[in-house]
């Protein structure tokens, strides 16, 4: 419930950039974004999947991708803090992890690349632009940002900012 709370705080301070403002009569709207209903299906998820509730994990899984266009695998491992711009197109694996605070906008994919073992790791403070493909056995480092329509597939330094190809 405390990373609930923390990812309602951080994306509401990120969708009006507006550090810690959110207004009472918002809170009766908040439901009917579907940016949310995916940070709180895939918490939920993700408490199934850790209790071995694994088909009830992947159904709330199901229901992400239906209604919002997002789907985050329950196994991924996202810290507090999650904040999502626009869900539709937003793919992460399932050995994905993360740190506090991430921010991601539509159309992101983190994950494997199809060829070995291993996912992302993501520091705190990340923010990944549109259209961003952050893939493989990789590290970024705190506080840095990819580029829209990046597609990273090397380690990325904290506090960097990387677009384009990158490849370390």
């Amino acid at each position: 419930m405390d990373a609930l709370i923390q990812d309602l705080r951080h994306m509401t301070a990120a969708w009006d950039d507006s550090p810690g403002k959110i207004v009472l009569g918002s809170l009766a709207r908040l439901p009917l974004y579907p940016r949310f209903a995916v940070v709180v299906r895939h918490r939920a998820a993700a408490w199934c999947w850790q209790r071995g509730l694994r088909p009830v994990g992947l159904w709330l899984q199901a229901r992400s991708i239906r209604s919002a266009g997002a789907e985050i695998h329950p196994g991924a491992q996202l810290g507090p803090g999650l904040a999502i711009i626009h869900s539709v197109g937003i793919v992460i694996g399932h050995e994905v992890v993360a740190g506090r605070d991430l921010v991601l906008y539509q159309g992101v994919t983190i994950g494997h690349t199809g060829t070995g073992p291993g996912q992302p790791r993501l520091g705190d403070g990340v923010r990944i632009g549109a259209g961003a493909k952050v893939l493989g056995p990789i590290s970024i480092g705190d506080g840095a940002w990819v580029g829209a329509n990046a597609v990273v597939v090397a380690d990325v330094p904290a506090g960097a900012v990387v677009t384009g190809i990158w490849r370390g």
